[in-house]
């Protein structure tokens, strides 16, 4: 859900009131600013909010905006380094907000002149930009609009912690000793928003916990956990693994995490098979066979419930257990996620989708924290291989690009796998395996909403680079997908355009699934999308499309495009003559170059044949009559067939 969330802000769709609601609501307003930047974007429609990451520039910007006369909130649509037109800003009585906050965006010379030139045309429609961006990114035109630009100077950390204690309601239960704590005020001193809300976070799970605890603790035995979390658990899970060597209670404590609050069978019998997916297995101790469920749940420091259920009962702590081994065992990465998948295959359904969103999580925690894409590599490429799993793979993806101030080290990292070669072995570096090329693929076709331009390129280097059909299928597939959003369709044109008559075999593979997908949509009066719906101009990228699929043996694609489209010329007359026209100038090698290829009337031949099937005996009906007309313009098309015919007419007297 988040990601979805994330993509239609990203491609510029309205704000959800909802999620404006929720924004604001633990919003500490600086009266005087708003009051400041209000007054600016009355007198001249666009404002600059620029801070340091984390102060809550672009709260700040949804707030001044719900104090003006609009209708909707939208966030520009734009990609990471595109220049900025706000002419093209036509929406009327709108709010809009140009998220510059990427460490890696640049203003060139001329911003700050085109905000003032712009403020007419915003004015004209009512509309209203407020830009948020860094500081040191602002200060190299600030010159040019001073008047337009304000610093954001945060609240302090500790108000801001109370404002996200007490909102959304209901706030937590002894809010005063909590904020009265030495070690929390400690901590919040010279934090930012983000670093408070994370807090925030932290200490409403810890009082979740304690609340839901048959011996509830006191608010001062809760603030070293809150600490430690706020931490990762590095120190104290440092001290327990140096303490426990033990094979067994090593991998209980990291099956236990991965499946928080599953059935302690579950659990158990989860650590085994890790042990073995990670060559650990020792003899068991003695006693029954070594240590039960209940002995080894309170060595790992987690919790029995009555519904004998194992959980950690400590905020972040399961997810601190796994990102600890990953820092801590790179090289049993692989096969822990490897083992992941297994398990989600293999779980039921209600354990198995939350250990996939647990970890989906986690990896990007981890991923985007470090800028180190091992892991996510790793889970990406086991998963992609589960077609359970696939789905998550592309999920984890999408998720890891869409993150706002780390996204692009991944969109990078995406780019450099698509330009590698294939390859079957997922450990060998300097390729990428095939299964990870489909489910990027697949992403892509997510993050086309939001990136265009991004996920055009990754695919069209996917293409480039492989000579797995599954990949080229998946391409295909993601750019039909892609094909849904207007602005995106002349591009895609242009780049199947350039890929049908290419000389290498994966771009025309590509191209040719990807138009016949297209050419099997149908409108509601089942009439071919790409079709002029009264039949009367035919566009030549339609023969261009079908000379490529037709450079290859019948597929059930191309048969049922074919089927689709002689339906279409069979139940509306005024289209036989576009659809004839299409597939008889198919034939010729191009538009320009009329040599006539008999392999391609072969296969159209198979193809009308299999629509409508040739019979002996065979009654004449309007299928046949459509079929053999067909059949008769190809065959007249044939410029051997011509001379033929004109070698054995009869001499005119």
């Amino acid at each position: 859900m988040q990601n979805v969330n994330d993509i239609r802000r990203l491609r510029g769709t309205p704000l959800p009131d909802e999620w404006i609601k929720h924004r604001l609501d633990p919003y500490l307003p600086d009266d005087e600013l708003t009051k400041a930047i209000t007054n600016t974007l009355q007198s001249h429609h666009a404002a600059i909010l620029h801070a340091p990451a984390g102060t809550g520039r672009y709260t700040t910007a949804v707030h001044v905006l719900t104090r003006l006369p609009v209708t909707d909130i939208r966030q520009v649509r734009r990609e990471p380094g595109d220049m900025v037109d706000l002419e093209g800003l036509t929406d009327e009585d709108t709010g809009w907000i140009l998220d510059l906050r990427d460490k890696e965006e640049t203003l060139h010379t001329g911003f700050g002149l085109h905000l003032k030139e712009a403020e007419e045309h915003l004015r004209a429609h009512r509309s209203f930009v407020v830009v948020v961006t860094r500081t040191d990114t602002w200060g190299r035109v600030a010159d040019e609009a001073t008047e337009l630009g304000y610093l954001l100077n945060p609240p302090e950390g500790l108000k801001v912690l109370r404002a996200h204690l007490t909102h959304p309601q209901p706030g937590i239960d002894e809010l005063d000793k909590w904020l009265a704590e030495e070690r929390i005020i400690q901590a919040m001193a010279g934090a930012t928003p983000a670093m408070a809300a994370h807090w925030a976070r932290i200490i409403r799970t810890a009082v979740g916990f304690n609340s839901a605890s048959t011996e509830p603790k006191p608010v001062s035995e809760l603030i070293d956990p809150v600490i430690q979390s706020a931490h990762n658990w590095r120190r104290v899970l440092r001290e327990w693994h140096t303490h426990n060597t033990n094979s067994v209670h090593r991998n209980y404590l990291l099956a236990a995490a991965a499946l928080d609050g599953a059935p302690a069978e579950a659990v158990y019998d989860a650590h085994t098979s890790l042990g073995t997916a990670l060559d650990d297995t020792s003899p068991p101790p003695r006693g029954q066979q070594g240590p039960g469920i209940i002995e080894l749940t309170h060595t790992v420091g987690a919790e029995l419930g009555t519904d004998d259920r194992i959980r950690f009962l400590q905020p972040g702590y399961a997810e601190a257990v796994v990102d600890y081994f990953w820092v801590d065992r790179p090289h049993h990465a692989a096969a822990f996620t490897q083992w992941t998948a297994e398990q989600t295959t293999t779980l039921p359904a209600d354990l198995g989708s939350p250990l996939a969103e647990r970890v989906t999580q986690w990896a990007t925690h981890y991923t985007l924290a470090k800028q180190n894409f091992s892991i996510l590599r790793a889970i990406a490429t086991h998963w992609a291989g589960s077609p359970r799993m696939r789905v998550h793979a592309q999920e984890l993806l999408v998720a890891a690009a869409l993150d706002p101030t780390a996204g692009k080290g991944a969109r990078d990292q995406y780019l450099a796998w698509a330009k590698n070669p294939d390859t079957t072995d997922l450990t060998q570096r300097g390729h990428t395996p095939t299964v990870l090329k489909r489910a990027l693929a697949g992403a892509l076709a997510e993050l086309g909403s939001a990136y265009p331009q991004i996920a055009l390129k990754r695919l069209a280097e996917l293409a480039a680079n492989t000579t797995h059909d599954a990949v080229t299928d998946a391409v295909g597939h993601a750019l039909t997908t892609l094909w849904d959003q207007p602005s995106l369709q002349e591009k895609i044109r242009t780049t199947l355009t350039s890929w049908f008559t290419s000389s290498q075999d994966h771009y025309t593979k590509a191209a040719r699934r990807a138009f016949l997908h297209l050419a099997e949509r149908t409108s509601a009066d089942v009439a071919p999308l790409l079709l002029d719906p009264d039949g009367h101009d035919v566009d030549p990228w339609l023969m261009e499309g079908w000379r490529c699929a037709l450079d290859e043996p019948i597929t059930p694609t191309l048969q049922n495009a074919f089927d689709i489209w002689m339906d279409a010329a069979l139940a509306g007359p005024a289209l036989q003559p576009a659809v004839l026209k299409v597939f008889t100038e198919a034939v010729f090698r191009s538009e320009t170059d009329r040599t006539y290829l008999a392999t391609r009337f072969l296969v159209l031949n198979h193809a009308a044949n299999g629509w409508e099937p040739a019979r002996v005996g065979q009654q004449p009906t309007e299928r046949t009559r459509l079929r053999d007309t067909l059949v008769i313009a190809l065959r007249d098309a044939d410029p051997t067939t011509t001379l033929a015919r004109a070698h054995h007419a009869p001499p005119q007297s």
